[in-house]
């Protein structure tokens, strides 16, 4: 069966080539034993490699970071590495968990690495296996182990704090469509029935008002379709690498989300990249490894081209400068580690001032949109009760 290799030689190239074998772990094996990095092993044949990732599960992040504590503290107390992996696979509570910790666990016992078994499960990010096989290659994977695991942990609490920031936004915006809808589909038909039977002539707000809930009410199929339709929409246009990129350049120029979006970028590139520098990666690999691991294409695109240009010869900062997308204070903070020779722990600290950052700016947007949230839903209230009362006040005038 033919494979698409992704590789890297010791001089810090990658490249990609075809290569025959009768399984994927015989070429990993293979490509391992002739000295090559290896990024990625994929079978030639594309339906056959779509149905194969269609199987995988990713693993839960929380699951992820108990089986690292779990695995680091096996490891440390001296269980060999395949009982280790046949403990945790049975113990695990998960079912994509157990099924992906046995890939693994088969792979280690038919030779292969245990980095290159984790990349083959196809259920854990590149990074992990890239830390892995750092450790292996330097000998102290307990070390490595417990790095990546602080690094998981650091992650996993930054991107709660922001999901928590962002609870009470979302609730006020589904509160809103709620109380709309509420609105259209009760409310106005009942006063539309009531101001018919008395026959009272309406202002033209309310008249407005009732016409356009009406049409909306009426509509509703249509629109329901329409809503499932662009959904439907916007997830095939998602798999264009062009519209994400596209969608990339549009909200990092917003205003006020933009630069908290960008700054988010950039301390998940910093924080992947130390990491990966800290379990001993040389620079070209690491730069390879987190491009393939970032969420931003723009950012990735703008890691792919200083990943060539240290590649060169050129240093990291004067790499990340030439893209024109990174901001000048990591920019600065990039070339004092390279100066001092302590890149690593320089970019841990980027990594943190750029979290501490969107943090501040989080709460400070939040603060913002929740007062004008609230507004929304009181205008929303008061626009009801003039449209729908002002013509009994009339009535009522009237009658007196």
């Amino acid at each position: 069966m033919e494979y698409v290799c992704k590789i890297g030689t010791t001089s810090g190239e990658v490249k990609s080539q075809t290569e025959r074998a009768e399984s994927e772990s015989e070429l990993r094996q293979r490509l391992a034993a002739e000295g090559y990095y290896i990024f990625s092993v994929q079978p030639k044949d594309w339906l056959k490699a779509k149905l194969q990732v269609r199987k995988r599960r990713r693993v839960r992040p929380d699951d992820f970071v108990i089986f690292n504590q779990q695995f680091l503290t096996l490891s440390k107390s001296g269980l060999p590495l395949q009982k280790s992996l046949e403990l945790l696979a049975r113990q695990a509570r998960r079912g994509e968990l157990r099924v992906a910790l046995e890939t693994v666990s088969g792979e280690v016992r038919s030779g292969a690495l245990l980095s290159d078994a984790f990349a083959a499960a196809g259920s854990f990010p590149k990074i992990y296996s890239a830390t892995v096989r750092a450790g292996e290659r330097s000998g102290s994977l307990d070390k490595v182990l417990a790095q990546y695991l602080s690094y998981q942990r650091i992650t996993r609490n930054f991107r709660k704090k922001i999901l928590a920031a962002l609870i009470y936004p979302g609730f006020l915006m589904f509160f809103l469509a709620v109380l709309v809808t509420f609105v259209v589909s009760f409310i106005v038909p009942r006063f539309a029935e009531l101001y018919k039977d008395l026959d009272v002539t309406l202002p033209q707000l309310t008249q407005v008002t009732i016409s356009v809930a009406m049409s909306l009410r009426h509509m509703a199929l249509e629109i329901f379709v329409a809503l499932i339709a662009a959904a439907f929409g916007v997830r095939t246009a998602w798999q264009s690498h062009r519209v994400r990129v596209l969608w990339d350049r549009v909200r990092f120029g917003l205003p006020l989300v933009g630069s908290l979006m960008l700054k988010f970028s950039v301390g998940e590139f910093s924080r992947s990249l130390g990491t990966l520098l800290q379990g001993g990666l040389p620079v070209v690999e690491a730069l390879e490894t987190t491009r393939a691991s970032i969420t931003s294409p723009l950012i990735a695109k703008a890691i792919e081209s200083a990943r060539e240009q240290v590649k060169g010869g050129h240093s990291l900062s004067s790499a990340l400068r030439a893209s024109g997308f990174f901001p000048p204070t990591a920019l600065d903070m990039i070339e004092v580690g390279e100066t001092t020779g302590a890149l690593p722990a320089m970019l841990e600290s980027v990594a943190e001032f750029y979290e501490e950052d969107v943090n501040i700016d989080l709460a400070a947007l939040v603060a913002l949109v929740d007062p004008v949230m609230i507004a929304a839903v009181a205008v929303v209230v008061a626009f009801v009760l003039v449209a729908f009362y002002l013509p009994l006040f009339s009535l009522a005038a009237q009658v007196h």
